[in-house]
């Protein structure tokens, strides 16, 4: 039935009550773009000091919402990295430490001021054989929006070709079984080539049916500090409806001036990766005075009467 077909069978009285209805409802809520900045650092354990890394390369970057780290050797270096998120900031972080991996292994620090966990869990069938690491996955929301997403952070095998491509098939299976957005950073040793594009086929596993697409830099440079390669090895992958998230992402410390290759013994060989996003914020109108909406009230109500009128005459 049409709407003026259904308005036709109303009483005045019930046509009444249904627009005050309506109206008093009130309209919708405006949106406007809240921003989330998500991190990937392999801070290489074993070779490297976690409070040097906090100091140099975590502490300057400002308004990271959260870090997912790859080859943390144990809690008291995600002690130190967590001090370099919070350098700076008028924030308090929490810390998620994933339990596999022996000494190279996930955690993710968040800022709880802007999210809250609402679970994490390790996916164990994707830690092939027990020897690596298990993906480290938060569920968190995102209170600025109330938006729900999981944030999973990977670092996949880089002595077993066949290994790593199993990891990265039942990844591309794990996310179309998903409901909430996902975001994916980390090591993933896909070994992109910066010039050719020639890859690992471990990235093509995992982004196949457009499961998981590449928030890609506008500038590729390599992420691992090696004369032997030059490769991107670490990135930032969304699934699901995180795809129609307007985002961007960059590889920081790229620049010569950085001087952040060749590492040494106190920092990591890796370059850390930034990606923003842009979420719908709801914000609140400013609420008329009442004397304001009785007058918009009317206003409409002598609109809609006077079409109420029309239909009438017509159907006489």
């Amino acid at each position: 039935m049409s709407v003026t077909v259904f308005m036709k069978h109303l009483t005045p009285v019930e046509l009444l009550f249904t627009l005050l209805l309506v109206f008093l409802l009130g309209g919708n809520i405006p949106a406007h773009a809240s921003q989330l900045k998500v991190a990937s650092f392999n801070v290489e354990s074993g070779d490297a000091v976690p409070s040097v890394i906090a100091r140099k390369h975590i502490g300057p970057l400002e308004d990271i919402d959260i870090w997912g780290f790859s080859e943390v050797q144990n809690e008291s270096w995600l002690l130190d990295l967590e001090q370099g998120t919070e350098d700076g900031e008028n924030a308090d972080f929490k810390t998620i430490l994933g339990s596999t991996g022996r000494g190279d292994r996930l955690a993710i620090a968040y800022n709880s001021n802007l999210l809250e966990e609402v679970k994490h869990y390790e996916l164990d069938d994707i830690n092939i054989g027990g020897r690596v690491r298990a993906p480290l996955v938060a569920q968190f929301r995102f209170k600025p929006t109330g938006e729900e997403f999981l944030f999973v952070v990977n670092h996949l095998y880089r002595s077993s070709e066949s290994s790593r491509h199993e990891q990265a098939q039942l990844l591309n299976e794990w996310g179309r079984s998903q409901e909430l957005p996902i975001i994916a950073a980390g090591d993933y040793n896909f070994d992109w080539d910066v010039v050719s594009g020639v890859h690992d086929e471990g990235w093509d596993f995992l982004t196949a049916d457009d499961v998981f697409t590449w928030v890609k830099p506008d500038k590729l440079v390599a992420t691992l500090c090696s004369d032997r390669y030059d490769s991107v090895l670490d990135f930032v992958f969304v699934a699901g409806e995180a795809k129609n998230w307007s985002a961007s992402s960059v590889i920081l410390y790229s620049e010569p001036s950085d001087a952040y290759c060749p590492d040494d013994k106190t920092t990591s060989d890796h370059r850390p990766i930034l990606a923003t996003f842009q979420l719908e914020e709801l914000v609140e109108p400013t609420p008329p005075s009442r004397e304001q909406r009785l007058l918009q009230q009317i206003e409409l109500l002598e609109q809609e009467l006077e079409k109420l009128k029309t239909l009438v005459e017509d159907s006489q």
